[in-house]
């Protein structure tokens, strides 16, 4: 009877994953607070063994030197995807230079970015003039086209 119920707890415990080994991987680990907006330098991070990484963990070997914080992450926190992405060109709320393109002809307007975007993002941009909203995709630091294909 004790063997049986040696066997069972034992099953049990397989199937629970109490008596698996965990796999150790390398991840990203903030070794101060990173706010929002930050752009990522060698220093902010460090790789540490997490023995039950999330899904979502940044793998050491990924490079994030030069991305930008999306959200905040507290001193020793692991990094996820959704902390980090591709540095924003454009600011939410901050003036911007707008180009408009069809054929040959070009027109330059300023405008104010509603959101955040990188490059080859597409962003809503306030028209002060006129104060309508309209869209274009982030080409450069403050610079949005439009282009009005014929």
């Amino acid at each position: 009877m004790t063997i049986y119920r040696n066997v069972l707890l034992a099953a049990v415990l397989l199937l629970a994953g109490g008596c698996l080994p965990a796999a150790a991987d390398e991840i990203w680990h903030a070794t101060k607070t990173l706010m929002p907006g930050d752009v990522m330098r060698e220093d902010d991070v460090e790789s540490k063994t997490d023995a039950h990484p999330a899904a979502d963990a940044v793998p050491s070997a990924r490079e994030v030197t030069g991305l930008e914080l999306k959200r905040r992450v507290y001193a020793g926190r692991p990094l996820s995807t959704h902390d980090i992405g591709p540095r924003s060109a454009v600011r939410a709320n901050t003036n911007v230079t707008v180009l408009w393109r069809t054929g040959a002809l070009s027109l330059e307007l300023q405008g104010r970015a509603m959101e955040d975007g990188a490059i080859g993002d597409e962003v809503r941009v306030l028209n002060p003039a006129s104060l309508r909203t309209i869209r274009g995709t982030v080409v450069g630091d403050g610079m949005i086209e439009m282009r009005i294909d014929q």
